[in-house]
Parts: C-alpha cells; sequence; structure tokens
C-alpha cells in the first residue's frame, strides 16, 4: 500500500480545507497543533440533548477506497476531550475513531457511527494520550484500528453505511464540556487502497 503525506516538512497539502477552522492552531516542522474552543463537538445524542456540529476538522475529499493513517497525540484535560480521524457525508452521517478521554480520567479508543443519530462505544485503554488511528473503506464497508507503534494494528470497530461515493475524511479535534485541550497531528497519511483484512488489520 502506498501512502501519500498530507503533512509534510514543507507545509500542510493543498487539497485539505478547514470546516469550522478553529482560532488558535498553526503548524510547524511537519506537525499540526489544534486547539479546539470550549463546546466544541461532533456528536447527535438520541434525545436530542446534545447535538453539535462544531468541531474544527481539516480534510479532504476522496472518492472509492482508501486508507488514512494518523499519529497523534494530546493533552486531555476532561471527559470529551479528544483527537480524531473523522469521516463525513454531512450533518448526519458520519464517523469518527477518536483518542479520548473519558467520564473518570481514562484515555480511552472511542468510535462514533452517526446516521441522524449518534451511537458510540468506547473501546481499549491506553496508557499515555498517543497513537495511531487508522481508518479504511472497501465499498461502503468501513474498519477502524489503533495501534501504539505505528505496526501492530488492533481491530476497533467495522460498520456498513451509505456515506456516497464521494466524503470527506480528515482530522477534528474537540472539547465538548471544557475550557479546551490540545492535540498535536504528527503525521496524515493517505492511501487509494483499502486494508485486506478489516479484522486482523492486515
Amino acid at each position: 500500500m502506498t501512502f501519500t503525506p498530507l503533512l509534510t516538512d514543507t507545509g500542510i497539502d493543498k487539497r485539505l480545507t478547514w470546516l469550522n477552522e478553529p482560532e488558535a492552531w498553526r503548524f510547524d516542522r511537519g506537525s499540526l497543533y489544534v486547539d479546539p474552543p470550549p463546546d466544541t463537538d461532533l456528536f447527535r445524542a438520541p434525545d436530542g440533548s446534545h447535538n453539535r456540529d462544531n468541531a474544527p476538522f481539516l480534510h479532504t475529499t476522496i472518492a472509492g477506497d482508501f486508507t488514512v493513517v494518523v499519529r497523534l497525540g494530546a493533552r486531555l484535560f476532561g471527559f470529551g476531550d479528544a483527537g480524531a480521524i473523522t469521516v463525513r457525508t454531512s450533518e448526519t452521517k458520519w464517523a469518527k475513531i477518536c483518542l479520548e478521554l473519558s467520564p473518570i480520567g481514562d484515555v480511552s479508543i472511542v468510535t462514533v457511527v452517526t446516521d441522524g443519530v449518534s451511537d458510540d462505544s468506547n473501546g481499549e485503554l491506553l496508557v499515555h494520550p498517543e497513537c495511531y488511528l487508522r481508518v479504511t473503506r472497501r465499498g461502503d464497508t468501513y474498519g477502524m484500528h489503533h495501534s501504539v507503534d505505528g505496526k501492530t494494528w488492533r481491530f476497533s470497530r467495522t460498520f456498513t453505511r451509505d456515506f456516497g461515493d464521494e466524503v470527506m475524511v480528515g482530522i477534528s479535534a474537540q472539547a465538548p464540556f471544557t475550557e479546551g485541550c490540545a492535540v498535536e497531528f504528527l503525521s496524515f497519511d493517505l492511501a487509494n487502497s483499502a486494508v485486506q483484512d478489516f479484522r486482523s488489520g492486515e
């Protein structure tokens, strides 16, 4: 699988554009630093009590199969603070895999799939708030994985949704219940093909 880096030492790939551009972000030496403002999230609660579509999202549009790999680290201060890979087709149809702080202060892998309303799932706990995240697509089926070293991938979730042939894919950051957090995206790489086995991650 051949990857194209969208963050390089010389800058951000010109295909990337902001949705909900934050005031506080900078690019330095190949890394993108994003400080999402307070009350920012991407979520649609089933009871309508917490609907947000204002998380900073730096993305490109991709048609067909793909794999995206992101390396990130974060300073997470409260529940819901997160950095993520997000796949989006509209305000009501999207999915994300997050490095997120849990309600009791654990650093965890969280996945959310939204089709009108959001269903979310807490995954494995991490020792440190840093990891690799990956989203891969074949047809209408998506796989989500994470890794601590970028080599051994652990299965997080798979799902099937008709999000359309073209989708927005990118990196996002959120701080739904705090005064903000800080996420560093150290790499963002794209390939126009899917992982062979979504379960094993190989």
